[in-house]
């Protein structure tokens, strides 16, 4: 007979699973249904986000799979193979609890405003680079680009001129985080960023988030595919 109920356990394992990855993102120790830890749940994580509508009618069909029959469960419906395979496997993403510096581009080549402009080239090529941040006296101030770089020189602007000259509306907006943050954060971050702005943001990760700290690593449109690939 649970030979035959294959599916449902399967199903009802991985809606548990889930119910505890839900519960665990918003560190939530009391009752709360699980539609609702869906919507809350899809504020700050990419994947909930990404399986929102699904996964409420999930809730739904658990409850259609499963009798309550006084203090028992009595399963009652079994679920096609399709829908058991993709709850399981928004189960086992939702069960990576990859941390954002996991992820990021590490170490993070950086430079004084004082840096020169051909200077700030060597440094960006030398790593195979397109962003480098730029600080005074420890303090951030911004990100030069490789094609800002480019299109100085191309513009005729002196290559011995100092690297601060080349921040300004050109420049990525960046965006810190806590090198603990969830790297389903960061996904979410570029999501937002795109469709408000229609361009994306280039995430330094340091200790705490604080913009002044020493960057611990990077992340941008660069390292964005491949951080789907693995998650999504």
């Amino acid at each position: 007979m649970m030979e035959d109920m294959e599916n449902a356990v399967r199903f009802l394992n991985a809606y548990a699973s889930i119910e505890r990855s839900l519960n665990r993102l918003l560190n939530k120790n009391d009752y709360v249904p699980f539609k609702k830890l869906v919507s809350m749940a899809a504020k700050n994580n990419a994947v909930v986000a990404k399986n929102e509508e699904i996964l409420k009618e999930y809730s739904d069909l658990r409850n259609a799979i499963v009798h309550q029959r006084a203090r028992t469960e009595e399963i009652i419906a079994q679920p096609v193979d399709s829908v058991v395979e993709n709850i399981e496997r928004i189960a086992e993403l939702l069960d990576v609890d990859e941390s954002v510096i996991t992820f990021a581009t590490k170490p993070v080549t950086i430079a004084d405003e004082t840096t020169t402009v051909e200077e700030a080239y060597e440094l960006l090529h030398a790593v195979g680079g397109e962003k480098l941040p730029i600080y005074a006296g420890g303090q951030f101030v911004g990100i030069v680009t490789m094609d800002q770089i480019a299109g100085w020189n191309l513009g005729g602007g002196s290559s011995t001129e100092q690297v601060r000259k080349l921040i300004g509306e050109e420049s990525p907006e960046t965006v810190f985080m806590k090198r603990t943050q969830s790297i389903m954060e960061a996904v979410l971050l570029f999501d937002r960023h795109m469709k408000q702005t229609n361009r994306a943001p280039v995430i330094l990760v340091t200790e705490t988030g604080d913009m002044h700290e020493e960057p611990l690593g990077i992340l941008s449109t660069h390292d964005l595919s491949r951080i789907l690939a693995a998650l999504i």
